[in-house]
């Protein structure tokens, strides 16, 4: 085959090759059923053929192959394309096809498959119409869809043990009943009964059993006699219908069973006369009496006969199990359905007349049950066969679709698709033809054979332009003859030779020549490149020579673990290994997959390495991560030494953990480290933070109570205060006025507890002091009504003021003269509470020294005077700074006095004078 024969297509119809006629089959429409029907009947592959068939919707065309073809794959296929059309298989399809693919249909298996399973009423009749044998009229009464096919197909029963297998193994109600309608014998009847499927047949059964116990009870009270055997089997024998008389209903049948017992009465009253007629005659009974005797030997020959009857029948039932079990073990499904089909009628007749055995009726059920699920596996991979089918054709229709709607089709892919969208119809499965991804296939398909058609005819101009480009071709290659500058022919030789591939496609007449004459041309221009190919095989085994060092430089560094060093000189390696020509041809690619992977695993290593540390890392930063956030939460702490002390331990821990990533390494230390600084900065300078928290706090009690005071203009002097324009609420003590004073008393006692606090510088502390004063008398000056009456009411603290400061400078007056005339003096000085404490000290004194109360005690008592006062003085509330100032210089100076005279007495008392100065110091 020359080159341009690749490019030739040939028609496939007609082709040789079957393979190309099954594609040419798979992308006919189904519609053209003439061809198809041609194709199947007269195509010499029978795959071909049954491609074909598996197409054709024709019944009678499908009729002639599954009649006459050869191969017994293509008959089945013929088989089940009428089965599926005649089941409405195929959407859309009309009801006269169904019935034309019926009439077509002449396996009795087939018809009995559209009978139990058609949906349509009229077809399954037909189907049922063109059925004869007994047997399979059971299996349809047994198992149709459709209860009048059921029906119709019980009436049309003549064998007496299909009847009874209806009555026994149906599962609906209707034919089972109807069957059961139909048995006269008593066996047949105790059968279903005792082994009927269906519930309402057992129960239709007892009942007519109990109704012929009644009615023979009831002869026997009568003492009426019995009919003749001939008579009871023709009163058990059921009305025989002519072969052409259907009965499809129920109704029919029962008044059929209704004049059969009629006639039955009628026999039993002829019988009851030719009982009584016969007692009349004695002289008969001996005679008859005597025959009998006489045809005992007769009895027994036939007893014989039976015996050897039944074993003949035992034996034929073990050939029919044997041929039962070969069947069901049979490949073809088909022929195994049809030879235990024969089986089965012959094993109904014989088993019909007499029990067998229950392990050979096992095994034959076993047989029939092996084959079933055989057939029912065979459905089930038949489904998932149409199912995967329809997954292709989803998918095809998907692409197809988006290529049709291309701009730019290539011829290529347009012929491709067809050839997808041919194959996919003709193995399309019978169920999918009427499919709506079958009419998207076919839209794709109609879209895409005018573009290709189009395509086509560009191709052909195409070809003739390619002409004119190989002629030109030609005679550049001739011209090659005149360089002699071989690289250079090489290189326009190589572009030639590919200029020639892309213009290929040429007419196959003209084409041959100009490849001749091309090729020609490039055979002698070849020929003058031998010496420079030779010095080329040189350079090149020069080159390959120099990658070999190359390789076993790479792959002495590959095991290398100083991965910095190994990895630079890998790199100049592979740059040098660049810079090296082409090597020996058929050794290039060896030579490079010898040193690409002497590379490979060094970076591979390194890369593994790099993997390890990155976790080593990774590991790392989550520990020191941690850490930073520890001593972040630390970083605010005011518990100065443990806090401290924990940092440190961190900061040791901190140590001991290995590196990071380099380029995490700074950020996570400055973190760490800015962390620390900070807790530290704050530690070094813990002393002025605590003063200036201090601060804070009593700025935060000024500030409150100066919320509480009112403008500095509505605040009038203490003096001036008028108790009739205070406000009714707060004059009354009501609940706004205690708000405030308890308010008042909190800021106060929280002040104290400020106060008490050192690390205050004094200058800040006199001018909060100051402050906090301020805002108190304002308070108390906007609001006097609120603390009349309590301890912070102004008027009623300056009262008690003045009078400890007049009751000091009275005690302070009465010890100014000499310390021996101030006994009594003194003690009228004093508070009646204090004096009564110093009288009775005074007798307790004498009483237990028996002496009168000198000097001393008296000192004493004042000391305990001005200590209760100085006491008094500090709990009195606030006053007006005026006032307090003069009231306290006055206290301070008498105290100051009799604190100097209680000492001054304590100093002449000389060793006695003990007890008067520790009362002057606890004065101070």
């Amino acid at each position: 085959m020359t080159l341009l024969d690749r490019f030739r297509a040939h028609p496939r119809q007609k082709h040789s090759d079957p393979v190309v006629r099954l594609a040419f089959v798979q992308e006919i429409p189904i519609d053209e059923r003439d061809v198809l029907a041609e194709i199947a009947r007269e195509d010499a592959d029978a795959r071909v053929r049954r491609a074909a068939v598996a197409k054709l919707m024709d019944p009678p065309a499908l009729a002639a192959v599954a009649a006459s073809d050869a191969d017994e794959g293509v008959r089945d296929e013929a088989l089940t394309m009428l089965r599926d059309i005649a089941l409405d298989a195929f959407e859309g399809l009309a009801e006269s096809e169904s019935l034309a693919a019926v009439e077509a249909l002449s396996d009795t298996k087939t018809l009995a498959a559209v009978a139990k399973t058609a949906l349509r009423e009229e077809v399954a009749l037909r189907a049922l119409g063109r059925v004869g044998d007994g047997h399979t009229l059971g299996s349809i009464a047994r198992h149709a869809r459709l209860e009048p096919i059921r029906l119709a197909a019980l009436a049309a029963l003549r064998d007496r043990a299909e009847i009874l297998g209806v009555a026994l193994n149906s599962e609906f109600k209707d034919t089972a009943v109807a069957a059961v309608e139909r048995l006269g014998e008593r066996v047949e009847l105790e059968q279903v009964a005792a082994r009927g499927k269906n519930k309402s047949a057992g129960k239709r059964a007892r009942g007519l059993l109990r109704e012929r116990d009644e009615r023979a009870a009831a002869q026997a009270a009568g003492h009426q006699p019995q009919a003749a055997p001939s008579d009871l089997a023709n009163l058990s024998e059921p009305a025989r219908l002519d072969d052409d008389e259907r009965v499809p209903r129920l109704e029919a049948e029962q008044r059929a069973e209704t004049e059969q017992r009629a006639e039955e009465d009628a026999r039993l009253q002829e019988a009851r006369r030719a009982q009584m007629e016969a007692a009349q005659a004695d002289a008969v009974r001996k005679r008859e009496q005597t025959q009998a005797l006489e045809r005992q030997p007769l009895l027994e020959q036939a007893e014989h006969k039976r015996e050897r009857d039944a074993e003949r029948r035992r034996g034929r039932l073990a050939e029919l199990l044997q041929e039962a079990e070969a069947a069901a073990a049979d490949h073809d499904l088909v022929a195994a359905r049809r030879r235990l089909s024969i089986v089965g009628l012959e094993w109904k007749d014989l088993t019909t007349v007499a029990g067998i055995d229950g392990d050979v009726a096992e095994r034959h059920a076993a047989a029939e049950a092996r084959l079933a699920a055989r057939e029912m596996e065979a459905q089930a991979q038949e489904t998932r066969t149409r199912q995967e089918a329809l997954a292709r054709l989803t998918h095809l229709a998907g692409r197809v679709e988006a290529l049709a709607a291309k701009a730019d089709l290539t011829l290529k892919a347009g012929e491709r698709a067809l050839r997808d969208i041919r194959s996919a119809l003709g193995g399309l499965p019978p169920l999918l033809y009427k499919h709506e991804v079958v009419h998207t296939l076919k839209t794709a398909q109609s879209a895409l054979m005018p573009k290709v058609q189009e395509l086509r005819d560009a191709a052909d101009w195409q070809r003739w332009a390619n002409l004119g480009l190989q002629e030109k071709l030609c005679a550049k290659m001739e011209a090659l003859g005149a360089i002699n500058d071989p690289p250079e022919v090489a290189r326009q030789i190589r572009e030639l030779q590919q200029q020639w591939r892309q213009a290929s496609d040429v007419p196959r007449v003209q084409g041959e020549e100009l490849w001749r004459r091309f090729k020609a041309a490039h055979d002698v221009a070849w020929a003058r490149l031998e010496a420079h190919f030779a010095a080329e095989a040189a350079a090149r085994a020069e080159n390959l020579s120099r990658k070999t060092v190359l390789c076993e430089q790479a792959e002495a560094l590959a095991d290398s673990s100083n991965w910095i060093q190994a990895a630079e000189e890998i790199k100049r390696l592979q740059a040098e290994w660049k810079s090296v020509g082409g090597a020996t041809h058929g050794q290039e690619k060896v030579i490079w997959e010898r040193f690409r992977t002497a590379c490979d695993r060094f970076f591979t290593r390194r890369h593994a390495d790099l993997t390890e540390r990155k976790k080593t890392w990774a590991a790392n930063l989550a520990k020191k991560d941690a850490l930073c956030a520890q001593v972040e939460a630390l970083a605010d702490s005011t518990d100065w030494d443990a806090t401290a002390a924990s940092i440190k331990r961190l900061q040791a821990e901190w140590k001991t953990i290995g590196p990071v990533k380099k380029t995490r390494s700074e950020a996570i230390w400055q973190r760490f480290r800015g962390a620390c600084d900070r807790f530290f900065t704050r530690y070094a300078h813990r002393h002025e933070l605590a003063r200036g928290e201090r601060v804070t706090a009593r700025e935060a009690l000024c500030a409150e109570l100066e919320s509480l005071a009112p403008a500095e203009s509505a605040v009038a002097s203490p003096d001036a205060i008028d108790r009739s324009d205070v406000r009714p609420d707060v004059a009354s003590g009501s609940g706004g006025a205690e708000d405030l004073v308890t308010k008042v008393r909190g800021l106060r006692a929280r002040w104290g507890q400020e106060s008490a606090e050192r690390g205050v510088d004094r200058e800040r502390a006199a001018a909060l002091d100051q402050r906090f004063a301020a805002a108190f008398t304002r308070v108390i000056a906007g609001s006097p009504g609120a603390f009349t009456g309590t301890d912070l009411d102004p008027d009623a603290n300056r009262k008690r003021m003045d009078i400890l400061v007049r009751r000091m400078e009275e005690l302070a007056g009465s010890l100014g003269g000499a310390t021996g005339a101030i006994g009594d003096a003194a003690l009228s000085a004093l508070s009646p509470t204090t004096r009564l404490a110093a009288m009775l000290r005074d007798a307790l004194a004498a009483n237990t020294i028996g002496g009168k109360v000198d000097d001393d005690s008296r000192m004493r008592a004042a000391a305990e005077e001005v200590r209760e006062a100085q006491a008094s003085w500090a709990r009195v509330g606030p006053v007006p700074d005026d006032v307090r100032r003069t009231l306290s210089d006055r206290f301070a100076r008498a105290c100051r006095r009799i604190t100097e005279t209680v000492g001054g007495a304590g100093q002449r008392g000389g060793a006695g004078g003990g007890t008067t100065g520790k009362a002057g110091k606890a004065g101070r």
